[in-house]
């Protein structure tokens, strides 16, 4: 227990007990643990308070002593937090920024995207022109439902301009070349499709495949900021009220959602595969994104549905909203049902050249009349289709009928005779 506390502070740099519960024991249901072992580290002198917030809660931080003992616990090559100077006079500000990067990753945590040492923060994506992307937190689990995701976390403290500008460097970066490629290769490998375009890119040498379709992707995760404190001596706020704003907040973070997908559509928008016979969209070069809000990670968790993908239709889980469902695999389901069409129109136009015809009018035997003459010996077929067929049947028929007449009438002509030469004798 209290080397997987040590582990959390080493990674997310300082928390307090209710961050650090779901990462170090997600299993359980209160952090009256976690407490006890950040009481037993700073008695080890492990781990300090740095300052007490405004609910009472400590905010702790690793010590020199800590944090090489942090470092020896987690995998070679794991990227620490910068170690935090002790004051003598602690300020009372603090960062709640990064207090929601670590409950976002204890809720990534109890859902089963990741784990304590998948975990990286103010992870490093080095850009053209000694410009350099931060990414709050990365999550690199390779084998998982979700083996990257990288989490932009934001409390209104940037504008939807700035984040919008965040995804597109994501996207550029994605688009870099590996280390080592020539650029005759990389140039070589641009004119590539499907999945072969990200061999030579320099995110697929630094995080594990995807898994899917696509770069990897981008999850944002936005708070209300707090806003300035209230007047001296006003009332505080009632119950509804408190239900109120915090709805109020809640519908503005959803606007931003849908400022930003609107903004950053060349970014993700995935365009649709050529071919009049498939509806499928190539998203091998779009960069995937999906956003949240702290109250419904708070409410539902982040196996719940309250992702959004850009350019999506609905609310739905994380593995859902990053699953291509009309990506390749429909493209490759159309494929196959345009090629059967196909199939199937060349096999009617060759049984339609088979077909045969009447040998009086030349028209084409009908399906069940060509099923008649299979069935029938060829010699003793007429050779005619159901309409000819039909003429001469009607032909008999009024043939037959003026016999008759004629047969009916000559009789009826002999009675007359016989009675008129009766009536002269």
């Amino acid at each position: 227990m209290r080397g997987r506390v040590l582990m959390a502070l080493a990674v997310f740099q300082r928390a307090t007990a209710r961050e650090l519960w779901p990462l170090v024991v997600p299993n359980q249901r209160v952090d009256r643990s976690v407490r006890d072992a950040l009481g037993d580290l700073e008695e080890a002198g492990k781990v300090r308070k740095e300052l007490t917030l405004r609910d009472g809660r400590h905010l702790w931080c690793l010590t020199p002593s800590g944090r090489r003992d942090a470092a020896a616990l987690l995998p070679a090559g794991t990227k620490l937090a910068a170690a935090r100077p002790q004051r003598e006079k602690p300020s009372a500000a603090y960062s709640e920024h990064a207090l929601d990067v670590a409950a976002t990753a204890g809720h990534l945590a109890k859902a089963g995207f990741g784990y304590l040492a998948a975990y990286a923060t103010e992870v490093e994506h080095r850009l053209p022109g000694r410009r350099s992307l931060f990414a709050d937190l990365v999550v690199t689990d390779p084998g998982a439902d979700v083996p990257v995701l990288m989490v932009e976390v934001d409390r209104e403290n940037e504008g939807n301009g700035t984040l919008v500008a965040k995804l597109h460097s994501y996207r550029a970066w994605c688009q870099l070349p590996a280390k080592g490629t020539t650029k005759r290769a990389f140039e070589a490998s641009l004119q590539r499709s499907g999945a072969r375009t990200h061999d030579l890119r320099l995110w697929s040498a630094t995080y594990p495949p995807t898994g899917r379709e696509g770069l990897p992707p981008v999850a944002l995760v936005l708070e209300a900021g707090r806003k300035r404190n209230r007047r001296p001596g006003a009332p505080p706020l009632t119950a509804e009220q408190k239900k109120a704003k915090a709805k109020a907040d809640h519908e503005r973070l959803l606007r931003h959602i849908r400022e930003i997908e609107a903004a950053s559509e060349p970014t993700w928008h995935a365009p649709a595969y050529r071919g009049e016979e498939t509806t499928a969209r190539d998203y091998h070069r779009a960069l995937p994104v999906v956003a949240t809000t702290m109250p419904l990670l708070r409410k539902f968790g982040a196996g719940g549905p309250i992702w959004w993908r850009f350019g999506g239709q609905e609310w739905t889980t994380l593995i859902r909203a990053l699953d291509n469902e009309d990506g390749v695999l429909l493209l490759e389901q159309q494929q196959e049902a345009a090629r059967r069409a196909r199939e199937a129109e060349r096999e009617r136009v060759e049984r339609e050249r088979r077909r045969p015809a009447c040998t009086r009018c030349k028209a084409r035997f009908s399906d069940e009349r060509w099923a008649e003459q299979e069935r029938a010996d060829t010699w003793d077929d007429d050779g005619l289709c159901a309409g000819c067929r039909q003429a001469d049947a009607a032909e008999r028929a009024r043939q037959e009928a003026e016999r008759e007449q004629a047969a009916a009438e000559a009789v009826a002509a002999e009675a007359k005779r016989a009675s008129s030469w009766w009536r002269r004798t």
